[in-house]
């Protein structure tokens, strides 16, 4: 791998980190910490349960950033934020009485322009088989 170029060697681990998902979930499965620590243990050999920390610890330390108030910003993935929404008159469904929805605050997530570019273009390989196939 030295004499490969870096941009080659991260293409390579890429392919190498997606074949070992593709491994893992079958079509229409969930990805879950589990498997995010799988891919971790196939990739570098490391213990599993040690593996398993690393992923809790990763989604620890993103909770409590949000906890603080604060971006959680993850490169070519998007950005995770709190926003605050404001007290609003509002109505429920079932029995159409009006009600007055209190102020909270929620998770909100921008994803970024190399996410939306790899989804559609996903969808567009997709897309693709599909027709290769015969299938609708």
């Amino acid at each position: 791998m030295e004499d490969l170029p870096k941009r080659a060697v991260k293409e390579q681990q890429k392919d190498e980190t997606a074949l070992v998902l593709g491994t893992l979930l079958k079509e229409g499965d969930t990805l879950t910490k589990s498997h995010l620590a799988d891919v971790i243990y196939e990739q570098f050999g490391l213990p599993k349960r040690f593996c398993k920390e690393i992923v809790d610890l990763f989604f620890d330390e993103a909770l409590e950033c949000l906890v603080r108030g604060e971006e959680l910003k993850l490169s070519n993935f998007g950005v995770f934020s709190i926003k605050q929404k404001s007290e609003r008159p509002g109505r429920n469904p079932k029995s159409g009485e009006s009600a007055i929805i209190k102020a909270r605050q929620v998770v909100s997530f921008h994803p970024s322009g190399q996410l939306r570019k790899e989804v559609v273009e996903g969808r567009k390989h997709a897309a693709i088989a599909l027709q290769a196939s015969g299938a609708r």
